[in-house]
């Protein structure tokens, strides 16, 4: 599969082979450069600003109380920040620390 920056110009020199080296946390995949998603990637080094705040997902058209998760909010400078959906608080702190971890070290510490 080729994966493809969310912005154009901070291509990763090689994506799969940096996606091999990531950590799957629910849906994503984060390593020391990018958040792998749905065939997309985000470079660790293009995020401005990051927030963490609970929600709820309502799956379709559904009645009733939502489901409680997780919203990372991952600004980069474009119009409409990034927000990856995490189910569990304790996962979505986890990812928090491997972004703030890389971006002031320059490497994933688990």
């Amino acid at each position: 599969m080729a994966w493809k920056s969310i912005i154009s110009g901070t291509e990763l020199d090689n994506a799969k082979e940096d996606k091999k080296k990531s950590l799957a946390i629910e849906q994503y995949r984060i390593s020391d450069q990018a958040i792998y998603f749905k065939g997309q990637y985000l470079p660790i080094r293009c995020i401005k600003d990051i927030k963490l705040f609970e929600s709820t997902y309502t799956p379709g058209m559904s009645c009733g109380k939502g489901i409680p998760v997780f919203k990372i909010r991952l600004d980069y400078g474009a119009e409409k920040p990034l927000v990856l959906m995490i189910e569990k608080e304790a996962n979505a702190e986890k990812m928090i620390s491997l972004i703030n971890s890389s971006k002031q070290f320059g490497t994933l510490r688990s």
